[in-house]
């Protein structure tokens, strides 16, 4: 019964926001955008339940015509189809609003999943890219169709419904005994939504057409800044096929985003005014920033950006989002925001193509592997709170300056000692080298350096320096510093 009520109110709740929204996308006032756009959110509040924070600063948002308003007005009426706009409220907005209680449940068994988390099905790739960070992983592996099916069932059952998908290239994946792709696992799991990392160079007509139909598959296409910096690192000529695609999924209605990984080289650029209101212009409406970390292929710390350069990335991102219509996370220097590192199941963690279960996408060690649970009965939760997972969960709660989140290169004794502690294996061929030798004693050297340049502005944002109208910032880290306290202590106890 409670079942059926939660599918009912989902149904419901669905119809409606997709009527209201259905009507916005159709009008050409202004200020009746605005006012009927307020009106669905706090209908949505009512709903809300835990999220009903999270629902307010967007309201504060709207009332204010903050700039991302405007990109709500974009998605709405330039950019998505009928039909992506559909799943993106039933699959993701609604879904997080009407889920919160089945999480809450789960919360009574003294369990919290993550929002969601990251699978490779394969670490293929028709790109031959140095420093890519999956490099050294076995090429030829992957994750069967069947594998995949039943890691993204167990995640349902967790209240989870966002996963992203990364590699090697996404859609270079084919399963070996079906010949199925992932866009026939989204297409099968219509219910969930689906962020794919690609390099975008495979996302040709048919393929947009497919998506455009699917409506819950968002590709966040990377690049390395403009023509220049792209095609210097993925190949001659990859640059127009990324702008041919952008054109094809903005043709066909398709949500699409960007990744960035950013090194010393292309720090400057990619920081720069000009690139991203070049992806405005091509109407890319959400992105995210990675930090160049020494592992994969040819791990060289002299690409890793200066602490300056990631302080001005910072100063930059932080700007934008108060002047323009696009969503922008920054894995690094957004740790205030989220509370610090987000990895080791807090937030999310990684599967990778062999099955391992990774604390985080950059961090290639382990101590499971979804195969090797199943055939003890066990899985995906069990994963979460595995001891390797809870030593980092620990370890966070020590972590006092969350410009310095990472585990890897800002706090490099954690990766460390948790990899010590729990007998962690490396997932592939020197992995360990980022926890011993010349590049762990670089990462000493360069973490004092990061935290140094960075301790005064996080200081500044817990004395409410940083604070606006829109959100307080001080609030923000406090409540999480409880929120990260109080979620450890359900899952592990006091230790």
């Amino acid at each position: 019964m409670k079942e059926f009520l939660r599918i009912l109110k989902k149904k419901i709740l669905g119809k409606f926001v997709n009527m209201i929204l259905s009507a916005l996308a159709r009008t050409k006032n202004e200020e009746r955008f605005y006012r009927w756009f307020l009106f669905v959110l706090h209908f949505v509040y009512i709903f809300a339940g835990q999220n009903k924070m999270a629902i307010k600063n967007v309201i504060t948002a709207f009332q204010r015509k903050h700039p991302l308003t405007k990109l709500a007005q974009l998605l709405l009426q330039v950019r998505l189809s009928k039909r992506v706009r559909e799943r993106l409220v039933q699959n993701f907005f609604v879904d997080w609003i009407v889920n919160t209680k089945s999480r809450e449940q789960l919360e009574e068994k003294r369990f919290k999943a993550p929002w969601f988390f990251v699978i490779s099905p394969t670490y293929a790739c028709n790109l031959n890219c140095y420093g890519c960070y999956a490099h050294e992983y076995k090429r030829g592996e992957g994750l069967s169709y069947a594998t995949l099916n039943r890691i993204i069932r167990e995640a349902n059952q967790l209240g989870i419904r966002w996963l992203t998908i990364s590699g090697g290239e996404p859609f270079y994946y084919k399963d070996k005994k079906t010949g199925n792709t992932l866009l026939d696992l989204a297409e099968e799991h219509n219910d969930m939504y689906f962020q794919v990392y690609t390099n975008g160079t495979l996302l040709d007509e048919r393929t947009i057409e497919r998506l455009a139909k699917l409506g819950n598959v968002a590709p966040a296409i990377s690049q390395e800044g403009m023509e220049k910096e792209t095609d210097e690192r993925r190949g001659k000529g990859t640059w127009k096929k990324i702008c041919k695609a952008r054109e094809n999924l903005y043709k066909a209605k398709v949500l699409q985003g960007f990744s960035i990984t950013v090194t010393r080289q292309n720090a400057d650029i990619v920081s720069s005014d000009e690139f991203i209101d070049d992806l405005i212009a091509r109407n890319v409406s959400f992105g995210w920033y990675f930090i160049y970390i020494p592992i994969g292929k040819e791990p060289k710390v002299e690409l890793m950006p200066t602490p300056e350069q990631r302080n001005h990335l910072r100063e930059k991102v932080w700007e934008w989002r108060s002047t323009k219509p696009i969503f922008i996370g920054d894995f690094w220097n957004d740790g205030p925001w989220v509370g610090g590192c987000i990895a080791g199941g807090r937030k999310y963690f990684h599967i990778n193509a062999l099955g391992d279960i990774e604390p985080c996408v950059f961090v290639h060690f382990a101590t499971d592997n979804i195969y090797r649970l199943w055939k003890k009965g066990k899985g995906l939760k069990e994963a979460i709170t595995s001891p390797f997972f809870e030593s980092i969960r620990k370890a966070q709660l020590g972590i006092d300056n969350w410009l310095c989140p990472c585990t890897i290169i800002d706090n490099p004794n954690i990766l460390r000692d948790t990899v010590r502690k729990n007998n962690a294996y490396p997932t592939h061929k020197g992995a360990e080298t980022i926890i011993q030798g010349k590049i762990a004693d670089y990462l000493d050297g360069y973490s004092k350096q990061v935290r140094a340049l960075t301790r005064p502005e996080f200081e500044r944002m817990k004395r409410a320096e940083y604070d606006t109208p829109n959100i307080q910032l001080s609030k923000v880290i406090e409540n999480h510093r409880r929120q990260n306290r109080k979620e450890y202590e359900l899952m592990f106890g006091k230790k």
